[in-house]
């Protein structure tokens, strides 16, 4: 069977996104060889959660506790070995400003340099000494140091001067698509990141909420392949040879 798509939505702000696209991304070219098409769209998380009634569940003391377990080993599933929540992450998860670049990248550069620059400023957001995306000139010089390869020598750089400015002057045409693509995905039943909606080759839709549990859960579903679930936790940090789901390191 094939003929599946996954819809994911993420936020920069978001540690479970950039967990879900760390276990993602390295699969994008096997799910695509199965006929599964990928989207990934940038939204606001704080808009998600003011449209839905939902609060960040670190607001209760409890699941605060218990975050610092799940995302440590959610994290270390896919070789991210290195993150820190930023000291101010009420103030730096204001995102809307990054989303929007990230937007018009998308609309406006090939789909590597735009899933590279998000790979790159979620990295850079989670990675101590944590970077501000809220700030201009800050996201404007993140822009212009962005690589192929956050945090390994030797990567790309993605934009020239000319495009990081275009692309910071590009951003005010995408305030409309980012608050659409927000509300679509409330609308969806979102209450959080990341969220997905997968479909079958026959056209049904389910959604699926979380990250390191439920990406193989959609491409399971999207593909029609069992042999995809084969998320296997104690081979965190390597490629599993049993089957065609890769998960990878960072050093």
């Amino acid at each position: 069977m094939t003929g599946g798509r996954i819809d994911c939505y993420l936020d920069i702000a978001s540690l479970f996104s950039y967990v879900c696209f760390e276990d993602l991304r390295p699969n994008l070219d096997k799910l695509a060889a199965h006929g599964v098409e990928v989207d990934v769209h940038p939204v606001f998380l704080g808009g998600i959660n003011h449209l839905s009634g939902n609060q960040p569940p670190w607001t209760l003391e409890a699941k605060a506790r218990y975050l610092a377990f799940d995302a440590a080993r959610a994290a270390s599933r896919v070789g991210i070995t290195n993150f820190a929540t930023p000291p101010d992450l009420f103030q730096r998860a204001r995102t809307q400003s990054a989303l929007r670049a990230l937007l018009f990248i998308k609309a406006n550069y090939p789909r590597e340099k735009f899933l590279s620059t998000l790979h790159y400023l979620l990295y850079r957001f989670w990675t101590p000494p944590n970077a501000d995306v809220v700030d201009e000139a800050s996201l404007r010089g993140l822009l212009a140091e962005a690589t192929d390869a956050p945090g390994r020598d030797g990567g790309e750089k993605l934009f020239s001067d000319a495009d990081v400015g275009r692309i910071m002057d590009g951003r005010a045409q995408m305030k409309k698509k980012l608050a659409e693509d927000t509300g679509r995905a409330v609308g969806s039943g979102a209450f959080g990141c990341p969220w997905f909606l997968v479909s079958n080759s026959e056209g049904r839709v389910e959604p699926v909420f979380g990250s390191d549990r439920q990406v193989t859960c959609c491409v399971k579903y999207a593909s029609g392949f069992p042999e995809f679930n084969l998320l296997i936790l104690e081979c965190s940090g390597s490629t599993i040879s049993i089957g065609t789901w890769a998960s990878r390191s960072r050093t």
